[in-house]
């Protein structure tokens, strides 16, 4: 016997509650639940989200970073039914402020973020190394970085104060 998994509509997604806290993605239509992460993953995405602000402000612009907290909509398949929650999504203020009143999804229709970034896990590193970087790439997002624990998070800071 074959077990069938409910395919949901981007609607369905917006609307779904399990009653948990769990946070989900939408992948090919079926939810797929994100994990805490462990202490470090949230360290770095932490580190990131204030130094990109901090960046930000001294250079001038008018950008925020914002973590787990952005979902970035996106093609799979020919279809619409993919919404990714990246690790740290930086964002012209404005657009940020444009969410505050729907679902804080950025749609195809909309500027793509200047920045997304994924931390890598061991549960997510192929989704991050490829399918995560074929569909932001699709989505024309201008920077995608992967950090990579094992990497020195100076280095990503490093390159965004370059922007």
């Amino acid at each position: 016997m074959t077990a069938t998994t409910k395919k949901f509509t981007f609607a369905e997604y917006l609307q779904y509650n399990d009653g948990t806290d769990t946070q989900y993605e939408l992948v090919d239509g079926e939810l797929i639940p994100m994990s805490l992460g462990t202490g470090k993953h949230g360290g770095i995405s932490k580190f990131l989200e204030r130094s990109f602000d901090d960046e930000s402000a001294k250079m001038g612009q008018n950008w925020t970073a914002q973590k787990f907290s952005v979902g970035v909509r996106s093609p799979r398949g020919g279809r619409w039914d993919t919404s990714r929650i990246p690790d740290v999504v930086v964002l012209p203020t404005q657009q940020w402020e444009a969410l505050s009143n729907r679902e804080a999804v950025i749609e195809l229709n909309e500027t793509p973020p200047i920045l997304v970034v994924e931390v890598v896990s061991e549960s997510t590193q192929t989704t991050d190394y490829r399918s995560k970087r074929s569909e932001y790439a699709v989505l024309e997002i201008p920077e995608y970085w992967i950090v990579d624990p094992i990497q020195e998070i100076s280095r990503w800071v490093g390159k965004f104060i370059s922007m």
